[in-house]
């Protein structure tokens, strides 16, 4: 809206309509809310597992009968893990299970950020202007990255249940550091058209990796009884690490010009170490095996050995349908083999 060369409000007498713009997202997004169903696992929690079927009847519109009651059974099951309807952090802090996850999902979420991307949004059109582009063409391929970033994030979408995670992750954080790569040596070396195309394709497989997988990662890294705490944690340091980015970089690009980019190429590939290193695959897999992944050696015992030293707990399942059934009688043995032991005992 506010290049000029597109002609829409980017003047001196239409630039305050823009405001108009969030305003109305905003406006849309308060009338839309109350037609929305609260959490399943809340309504689970409040209200009982009859009010919870209901509101994933209306996630899913799609699922049969079958999959909603086995869904309501793995929420309960979750929900059994722990004692307590939440913890703080002293008590994450007692359970590497729950402090792992944590600051494994922060530290996608600092990807996010330290990936570069807010510095290539946010300066975008100066970097282009810098390379030797006029400023009425800077603010169009400004306009054109921004498209990108949107558009790219739909066919993400589809494919990260299909691929998992941190297969989209690792090759986005991957993918932006060889554009990145690309694009300090051309704007080092004056090739401005390859610097903007590089700079495309960094856009490109941000918006297909961690432009998409830090919003929802935390979430299935954690049990329902710690999520909270960790969601806050986790976005809090995406929103503190947007801001130190978003400072830091003007004060970065006039010291470095050219190879300013160079250190997010740098970044990019700690990421990937990091996400193929650190972060366990969440698609298709339960909350009990996640937390298998964080949980020190010594927890892990044998199957046979949990048998003889702990008897069967069943979790609070209330419904007797048969699928129900298959899924209570699955945890019971889930918890004999020591694959649910509780992550926190609230005392």
């Amino acid at each position: 809206l506010s290049a000029s060369k597109l002609e829409l409000l980017g003047d001196d007498g239409r630039w305050h309509y823009m405001m108009l713009v969030p305003c109305s997202c905003i406006t849309l997004l308060l009338l839309m809310l109350p037609s929305c169903e609260d959490s399943p696992v809340f309504l689970l929690q409040s209200h009982g597992e009859g009010r919870a079927a209901e509101a994933l009847r209306w996630f899913r519109a799609r699922a049969t009968d079958e999959q909603i009651w086995k869904e309501v059974s793995s929420m309960q099951l979750e929900l059994s893990l722990s004692a307590c309807e939440s913890v703080g952090l002293r008590e994450v802090a007692r359970d590497r299970r729950l402090w792992g996850p944590v600051l494994v999902g922060c530290g996608v979420n600092l990807s996010m950020q330290l990936s570069g991307i807010d510095a290539v949004l946010y300066y975008s059109t100066k970097v282009l202007q810098d390379a030797g582009i006029a400023l009425e063409w800077a603010q169009v391929y400004t306009v054109l990255i921004s498209l990108v970033n949107v558009l790219v994030t739909i066919p993400a979408m589809m494919l990260m249940d299909k691929a998992g995670r941190k297969v989209i992750q690792s090759l986005g954080l991957g993918g932006m550091c060889v554009a990145y790569l690309i694009m300090t040596t051309a704007l080092v070396t004056g090739q401005h058209l390859v610097a903007v195309g590089a700079m495309f394709g960094v856009v490109c497989c941000f918006a297909f990796g961690p432009g998409c997988i830090a919003w929802f990662i935390v979430a299935e890294l954690t049990p329902v009884h710690a999520r909270g705490f960790a969601t806050t944690v986790g976005l809090g340091s995406n929103w503190l690490a947007n801001f130190l980015v978003a400072f830091a970089f003007p004060h970065v690009l006039a010291a470095l010009h050219a190879w300013t980019f160079g250190i997010f190429a740098v970044t990019t590939l700690l990421l990937t170490v990091f996400t193929l290193t650190c972060l366990p695959e969440t698609q298709g897999r339960s909350v009990a095996e996640i937390s298998d992944f964080f949980a020190p050696a010594a927890v892990l015992v044998t199957p046979a050995a949990a048998r003889l030293s702990s008897p069967p707990v069943s979790p609070k399942l209330s419904r007797s349908d048969s699928w129900h059934s298959e899924t209570s009688t699955a945890a019971s043995t889930a918890v004999s083999a020591g694959l649910f032991t509780p992550l926190l005992s609230c005392e």
